[in-house]
């Protein structure tokens, strides 16, 4: 009986522990629980994913209460959200609505490479093309313009994507369409309630084609995204040899938007594909020809070009 007694006692104090120790949802969290749910619903690419990953965002709305900065519980929820959907653009994002608006046009997100594209001639006439970003300006495609034009004489050219985490499409096209004698169907890309559409080169370039000569692209794992786009189609097509490292396995795309005033959400909204086979690189990345460590990845592709 007296065992029953302190049995019972016990069990009594451990509910008003948890109970008092429980910390009601800050605010700010809240207003990602509020729309989040809905927002994965009506807008992620995979419809059955989606109501999926909304009914267990609902579900731990009260998980991360004792997490008290926006970094934490960005992590957190961020490492939920891919183990359930491994989409590596799913991601919550810390976006001060002043901030983005007064942000320089080309901010560097962390780990990533930034500036502007670089080039020169390597030993056996062999070009090299640093490409840091695939920004969509106009002046960052001409710098790809000039790089092609004075490597033009070239027996090989290395393109570098490694650390590029992406940027515009329309600047992954122009970019390919100087690596082909006529257009050429790279990838196509759908999404959801969206028709299927085809990403082909243009013939319409600022210099010779540089075409029946090698080309190489260099990858490492934070190659991603547009970076990855623009990889999977020059390799599908036959027309470069990838040397490097699996890229980060960014295939959807899709659009930022806004939860709070400091808080965002990237929403992938469709992927891209070979149009051949049907096959994207979501998750397990673009994977290289000849498998080299980043920092060896230039080495090898010399060795490479000058042996053919």
């Amino acid at each position: 009986m007296i065992s029953k007694f302190f049995a019972s006692a016990a069990m009594a104090a451990v509910m008003v522990s948890t109970t008092a120790f429980a910390q009601p949802v800050p605010g700010w969290q809240a207003e990602v629980f509020d729309q989040l749910p809905q927002m994965l619903e009506e807008g992620y690419i995979y419809e059955d994913v989606g109501l999926s990953l909304a009914q267990r965002v609902r579900e731990m709305s009260d998980d991360f209460a004792h997490l008290q900065t926006r970094r934490e519980f960005i992590s957190a929820v961020n490492q939920e959200l891919y183990a359930l959907s491994n989409d590596a653009h799913l991601t919550l994002r810390y976006r001060p609505t002043a901030e983005v608006e007064n942000a320089e046009p080309r901010r560097r997100p962390s780990g990533c490479a930034s500036g502007d594209i670089t080039w020169r001639m390597e030993a056996g006439n062999i070009g090299y093309i640093s490409v840091p970003r695939i920004y969509g300006d106009d002046a960052y495609r001409a710098g790809f313009d000039a790089a092609m034009v004075e490597l033009g004489d070239a027996d090989g050219i290395i393109l570098d994507v490694r650390n590029n985490c992406g940027g515009e499409p329309r600047t992954l096209v122009h970019f390919a369409s100087w690596f082909f004698a006529e257009p050429t169907h790279l990838t196509s890309t759908e999404g959801r309630d969206m028709p299927t559409r085809e990403r082909w080169t243009s013939d319409n370039v600022a210099g010779e084609p540089f075409v029946d000569r090698p080309l190489v692209i260099l990858t490492n794992q934070r190659s991603f995204s547009a970076a990855e786009s623009f990889t999977f189609g020059m390799k599908i097509t036959g027309r470069a040899t990838v040397i490097g490292e699996p890229t980060g396995g960014g295939g959807h795309w899709g659009e930022e938007m806004r939860l709070s005033d400091d808080l965002a959400v990237f929403m992938p909204q469709g992927r891209t594909f070979d149009p051949r086979t049907g096959r994207g690189w979501e998750a397990e990345g673009v994977q290289p020809d000849i498998v080299s460590s980043s920092d060896d990845a230039l080495a090898a592709a010399l060795t490479h070009l000058r042996a053919q």
